[in-house]
């Protein structure tokens, strides 16, 4: 396991500064909004806009530079590949490509003729499906990709948005898909989660392929939801105080309390639990946090390097 990353992926990321008024609105509707919301001027959103990029071109940067043989994403669906007829906790796509689009729907614009094509190492994905379940998992295997929610969404955001973001295509790291299920009762348990980081880690130990993982989602939002606009930044901290002091297995006690706080769109944090399973004991870099009211998201980027471990750091 040469790298871990992580990343919020709200739309609000990626698309241009004059659209996150009309974006934001749609994403709230009728919510009374927080007073931090005024507080965030143009000037400000413009500030916020560059560090988005900044972060995501370092995250980017250390992709390169890790140079993997795969990198596998852990994301959830929004009722996009799957549907009410299935909803699984854990699956993983096995396929040599998979199609979707990066494009924000939420703005109106038309996904005919932007479709992105993500090549994905099938030979890794089965290896993993098999070990996992061996380790008492239960996989579900996704041989091809037939949408049963929004069907001209195609393949997850989570996903599409991340690979199109890291510029797979032009690193040339195929991809392996682990869906993650974060919306959909009920849900894998924040410990749950951080056992499959462990375990896909362990995983990686015994092939030969330099592996890389990505957790897409968070931190807390609600969109659309009856607590959309609100961020709790106290636990969006609270989360990256833990990864950063290579503390994560403390993260295994949330979602234990239901409350509307955890939710909607803070159940993504299930991918960042995962990826720091992966790397128990590993000192994450937080590379930025932005609680951006107008992206209705607490927006994080971290990322972990197999050789800080807590007890190499220097104090």
């Amino acid at each position: 396991m040469v790298l871990g990353l992580a990343s919020s992926h709200a739309p609000t990321m990626f698309v241009e500064l004059e659209e996150w008024e009309e974006l934001h609105q749609k994403l709230v509707k009728d919510v009374p909004q927080p007073l931090e919301l005024q507080q965030e001027s143009l000037e400000f959103r413009a500030s916020c806009k560059e560090r988005i990029q900044k972060a995501f071109s370092d995250l980017r940067n250390q992709l390169e530079a890790a140079k993997p043989d795969v990198l596998v994403i852990v994301g959830d669906d929004q009722n996009e590949l799957f549907g009410p007829s299935c909803q699984p906790s854990l699956a993983i796509f096995v396929g040599e490509e998979a199609k979707g689009s990066p494009l924000v729907h939420r703005t109106g614009r038309v996904a005919e003729g932007d479709e992105l094509l993500i090549k994905c190492h099938s030979q890794f994905a089965i290896h993993l499906a098999n070990e996992l379940v061996k380790q008492e998992f239960d996989v579900s295997v996704v041989h091809e990709l037939v949408p049963q929610g929004r069907l001209e969404k195609g393949l997850g955001h989570a996903f599409s948005r991340i690979a199109g973001i890291m510029e797979l295509e032009q690193l040339d790291i195929p991809a392996v898909l682990v869906f993650l299920n974060a919306y959909n009762p009920p849900l894998p348990t924040a410990k749950r989660c951080y056992d499959l980081g462990q375990a896909i880690a362990a995983i990686t130990r015994q092939s030969s392929e330099r592996v890389a993982i990505y957790g897409s989602g968070g931190l807390s939002h609600d969109p659309t939801g009856p607590r959309a606009g609100w961020i709790d930044e106290p636990l969006d901290r609270w989360v990256l105080e833990a990864i950063a002091s290579g503390q994560a297995h403390r993260l295994k006690e949330m979602f234990i309390v239901d409350s509307d706080t955890m939710h909607g769109g803070t159940g993504e944090i299930r991918s960042w639990i995962t990826t720091a399973g992966a790397f128990e004991g590993v000192a994450a870099t937080v590379v930025d946090y932005i609680p951006l009211r107008h992206a209705v998201t607490g927006l994080g980027f971290a990322s972990w390097n197999p050789s800080n471990t807590v007890g190499s750091r220097t104090e």
